[in-house]
């Protein structure tokens, strides 16, 4: 009862289009070169991240030895059983596993036995988010296409891509999180296999061990995932990656020994799709200040961001003078929680870094625990539009008058 009078005014005026309360904004800029606060407002109060988490995420890595490292997935075979045995990379998807089966095809005739490896699993990105939906996937270390699949109803058809996949429960089409990654890259190599006229056996939970080896993908290195993790706003990736890199369930400990100053950055876990994470816009923009050196394989961290008004999640925002291509950042949104840090090229002062946040706590507490109507997505997405415009409007003041 006590979140009625909140429901009232997020659902206000929904007949003619949600109403929007005023929307502040929390901004820091620094100059990377002096230190110097360039601008400042509201800049200490805690907001949500959202995926802007994501930044520490790849800064921890790019401190990290693990840069060069690449995942590797195999097909093995022990006398008559063939197995596969991922290697944790969050990237492997469909082409990928389709190439396996090529690679290995002679190597799989005959076989009476089809394991898969690691078979174990562990939660959600985050187990208060839906547990179907495709941003919030279960972390495997045998995962395809980061363990989403197509489904849908139509009429009394239901569907699923890949076949094996579960049934949608609703009318309509979508992407959704599977339950059982390991076992759906399972199922798929073996249509791969009887696509090329191989019959494997169901597949069945086996071991890692790898008797000879038939075929094997190797995945791009850590350091060019990081930068796709940052341009998809993948979570698995930044979980997965931030959980190799960091050996730990969040970038905390990270935190607390390169930047132990730094405690108004406070983050559930690598991805940033928690509404109990927290950072200020000083301290992000204090983080990105001192890391903008930070390279990342060949580039320095500022040149892995998506570029305002050209590419990325940036395509559509900032478009125009002065920002487009002169600011350089992650974004994040979660219902009723927007933010953007990166890096901006002042024409005067020169590089800055740069966060900008709008959030409202007590709409989003509001939100939680609400069923998701028609109408109260309705708002929460005219309040994420207008913190969006509010955020870029704050960018824009940062530079001079074109």
């Amino acid at each position: 009862m006590r979140f009625l009078p909140i429901l009232a005014l997020m659902l206000a005026g929904c007949a003619a289009g949600p109403a929007v309360p005023e929307i502040s904004v929390s901004v820091a800029a620094i100059v990377v070169e002096t230190g110097e606060t360039m601008h400042e407002a509201d800049a200490d109060r805690p907001v949500l991240p959202a995926s802007t988490a994501k930044l520490v995420t790849a800064i921890a890595l790019a401190d990290g030895a693990g840069l060069d490292h690449r995942f590797v997935t195999r097909v093995c075979r022990a006398d008559d059983t063939v197995t596969l045995v991922g290697g944790g990379d969050p990237s492997l998807d469909v082409e990928d596993l389709l190439a396996l089966a090529l690679s290995a095809g002679p190597g799989l005739r005959g076989a009476t036995g089809f394991r898969y490896a690691p078979a174990r699993t562990g939660g959600p990105v985050n187990p208060d988010q839906p547990a179907d939906a495709a941003y919030n996937p279960v972390l495997a270390g045998l995962i395809v296409a980061e363990g989403a699949y197509r489904a849908g109803v139509t009429g009394p058809r239901a569907w699923t891509t890949p076949a094996e996949s579960p049934p949608p429960g609703a009318e309509g089409a979508g992407w959704f999180a599977h339950s059982d990654p390991p076992r759906q890259a399972a199922d798929l190599f073996r249509h791969y296999a009887h696509g090329i006229g191989i019959v494997l056996p169901q597949p069945t939970p086996g071991s890692e061990t790898c008797g000879r080896e038939l075929a094997r993908h190797n995945s791009r290195p850590v350091s060019a995932l990081i930068r796709e993790m940052l341009w998809t706003s993948s979570n698995l990736m930044a979980e997965m990656l931030g959980r190799f890199g960091t050996v730990s369930e969040s970038p905390g400990r990270w935190l607390a020994g390169a930047h132990p100053d730094l405690t108004a950055i406070d983050l559930e876990n690598f991805s940033g799709l928690s509404d109990r994470s927290r950072v200020t816009a000083r301290s992000m923009a204090q983080l990105l200040a001192r890391e903008a050196a930070r390279p990342v394989g060949e580039a320095p961290l500022p040149a892995i961001l998506t570029p305002a008004g050209w590419d990325g999640g940036l395509r559509n925002r900032l478009t125009g003078p002065p920002a487009a291509l002169a600011v350089w950042a992650k974004t994040g949104t979660m219902h009723y929680g927007v933010g953007l840090a990166g890096y901006a090229l002042h024409p005067r002062l020169g590089l800055m870094a740069i966060a900008a946040y709008a959030h409202d706590p007590v709409l989003r507490a509001a939100y939680d625990p609400i069923m998701a109507t028609p109408q109260v997505e309705a708002a929460a997405k005219a309040w994420d539009r207008a913190a969006r415009q509010a955020v870029d409007d704050a960018v824009r003041s940062l530079f001079p008058e074109p």
